[in-house]
């Protein structure tokens, strides 16, 4: 889990007794449903319609492609200022407000959705189970969950320590199961990588930290070059702009124009209809993977063929067609186009510096 919250959420109750899977399976599945109403006894569920949908159906698509799709799924958000996110035996997974609020696109949402539905489906509470002793860990739950000081002290000396080295391995595990889940559904796996390097942030920012017993945790940096060493590994390449929602490109006709717009945007209007302003933001596409600055977007003329490029990518030729549309010459429709972009990177750029 992204906090050590979700680490010993998974110890929500002690181990089963051996048995057969589906006796395991039954028996995870009550232990998470009582743990789970501790959950909503103690924090309100989020009803909002938009949320609620958005996030069972991102979670039910991340919980077909586990090893354990079986499983009565459950994805549901809390009101909570704290960003965290927890997994239950059974299914059962619970997000703060807070968190979904970090989440920049739907493909981050998915790396932290899977990182859950990880610890469930490779089973972690039960290994976990096995290294906690006597820790009550009901109270540790709610205490960690509610962030209340009175109930976190007594759970925090049981248990704090206890699970410290075992956790790190888990995580490690989790965050690696993430990518894996994630490319097997339409969301992009860099989500996962994004949404850590957010979280990492956040806590520079805010100083949200854990008490220190329930540091259970690699560092980010670690969990962030142990994600990056796996895309890699998956020949992934590591592109954030779709993960994170920048520089985002749309196409669309108007009459006989086709219209290329970045960050909703309108950028050019080009003679060809839909199929050439495609192709064009195909070429936008892999030169804005790259993260280019504004000084990258050139534009060049030779006579009368004009043309506008973004480092070594040549994004378009502007045609006579291109002209008459517009009733524009050339050189200037490309001038133009050029500065367009020039400043919605500007911008796409500061927005991202001061927001992450």
């Amino acid at each position: 889990m992204l906090r050590a919250v979700a680490v010993l959420v998974c110890l929500a109750l002690l181990a089963v007794p051996a048995g057969a899977q589906s006796d395991e399976d039954r028996a995870d599945i009550e232990r998470g449903r009582r743990a789970a109403q501790q959950i909503e006894r103690a924090l309100r569920v989020v009803t909002d319609p938009a949320v609620t949908e958005r996030v069972t159906r991102i979670g039910k698509a991340i919980a077909a492609v586990t090893e354990r799709p079986e499983l009565p799924w459950t994805f549901k958000v809390v009101e909570h200022k704290v960003p965290n996110a927890v997994a239950l035996p059974g299914g059962f997974v619970y997000l703060t407000s807070a968190i979904v609020r970090i989440v920049r696109t739907d493909h981050e949402l998915a790396g932290l959705l899977a990182h859950e539905a990880a610890h469930v489906a490779l089973r972690h509470h039960r290994r976990m189970e096995r290294e906690a002793v006597r820790t009550n860990l009901l109270v540790m739950l709610v205490a960690i969950l509610v962030r209340d000081p009175k109930i976190l002290t007594g759970a925090q000396l049981v248990g704090g320590g206890i699970l410290s080295a075992f956790s790190r391995e888990l995580e490690r595990e989790a965050d690696l199961a993430a990518v894996g889940y994630v490319q097997r559904t339409s969301w992009h796996p860099v989500g996962v990588l994004t949404l850590l390097e957010r979280m990492a942030r956040e806590d520079l920012l805010t100083a949200n930290s854990d008490p220190g017993a329930f540091r259970t945790h690699p560092t980010w940096g670690e969990r962030i070059r142990a994600v990056e060493d796996e895309l890699v590994r998956r020949g992934i390449p590591l592109y954030r702009r779709i993960s994170v929602g920048f520089l985002r490109l749309e196409v669309r006709e108007e009459g006989r124009a086709g219209v290329v717009l970045v960050n909703g945007e309108v950028v050019m209007r080009l003679a060809g209809g839909l199929e050439r302003a495609r192709e064009v933001a195909s070429r936008l596409d892999r030169a804005f993977n790259e993260d280019p600055s504004p000084l990258d977007v050139q534009v060049t003329g030779v006579l009368d063929e004009w043309e506008i490029r973004i480092g070594g990518e040549r994004i378009v030729v502007l045609t006579d067609a291109d002209a008459r549309l517009l009733n524009r010459s050339r050189r200037d429709l490309a001038l133009d186009y050029a500065a367009a972009l020039r400043r919605i990177i500007t911008e796409d750029r500061r927005r991202r510096a001061i927001s992450g």
